[in-house]
């Protein structure tokens, strides 16, 4: 797909299939299009040329409100001016964490439907899953930013998607955070019949142990894609990243570290230091 705003070609020609039940990690630096690519699937976002399916559906032939129902997604909220916010702020702030993640079922920000024992009961037990059952009765406005961040991804998680869509969840989480987000990503793809998922991210050590495959993206465009161990190397991050960089995996996790002597051009107006767009 290609999508364009005025003269500005965000998205030029992607082609990227994410495998059912496997873990798909879009990884660039910011600017690259990675939420443009995650707006598109959910219909967000118009595309200039090609197409998108979306669990066997193709947008601008199926009804994308009822498609949406198949599919979570824990990204910041966006406002109509375009302008991106917290995660947290797709569900109203004074819900309960269980209120919170009944809104999951009906796709809406606030208690606009009443939900059934059944949904209680599945969103507590999804909050049990990601680590807040003993926060279920907290109000979500007052929990920290690392519980907002995981009842969001139960929220996501409670109906059951067949995609569930990550951009960027870790973002502002602290280390302790982070790693229960992704102890619970990969216990999700360990478990019975996992969701598709798309990992959006420009941090390498966010990659969970289980993912699958990586597509590295630069200025719209996917630069490569394949297994981690095939990808996930200094040159492919290098070019991906505008910067020199070394990588190296240690266990099940990727690391990476700015080579010392690129460091010297970064403040200096340089080409190869210069990623932000």
């Amino acid at each position: 797909m290609t999508v364009r705003r005025g003269g500005t070609t965000i998205l030029d020609g992607v082609d990227l299939a994410l495998p059912a039940g496997r873990c798909t990690a879009l990884l660039g630096a910011n600017g690259c299009g990675k939420t443009t690519l995650s707006r598109a699937l959910l219909g967000q976002v118009a595309v200039s040329a090609g197409e998108v399916r979306v669990l066997g559906e193709t947008l601008g032939r199926t009804d994308v409100r009822r498609l949406r129902r198949r599919v979570g997604v824990v990204a910041p909220a966006v406002d109509p001016s375009g302008e991106m916010h917290v995660p947290g702020a797709v569900v109203d702030a004074e819900l309960s964490a269980t209120e919170a993640v009944c809104t999951g079922f009906f796709g809406t920000v606030g208690r606009y439907d009443r939900p059934g024992d059944g949904q209680i009961e599945a969103a507590r037990a999804t909050l049990d899953r990601v680590g807040l059952g003993h926060r279920r009765d907290a109000v979500f406005g007052r929990l920290s930013t690392g519980e907002q961040r995981r009842a969001v991804l139960a929220r996501a998680l409670v109906a059951g998607p067949e995609l569930l869509i990550l951009d960027e969840p870790t973002a502002g989480l602290d280390v302790l955070g982070r790693e229960c987000m992704l102890a619970t990503l990969d216990e999700l793809l360990a478990g019975p019949r996992p969701p598709a998922v798309l990992l959006i991210t420009h941090h390498v050590e966010e990659l969970p142990a289980a993912t699958h495959r990586v597509a590295l993206m630069r200025d719209g465009h996917l630069h490569a894609v394949g297994p981690p161990d095939v990808v996930m190397t200094p040159e492919h991050l290098t070019a991906t990243l505008g910067c020199p960089v070394y990588v190296q995996r240690r266990g099940s996790r990727y690391w990476l570290e700015v080579l010392p002597e690129a460091r010297l051009s970064l403040l200096g107006g340089g080409g190869a230091g210069h990623v932000e767009r």
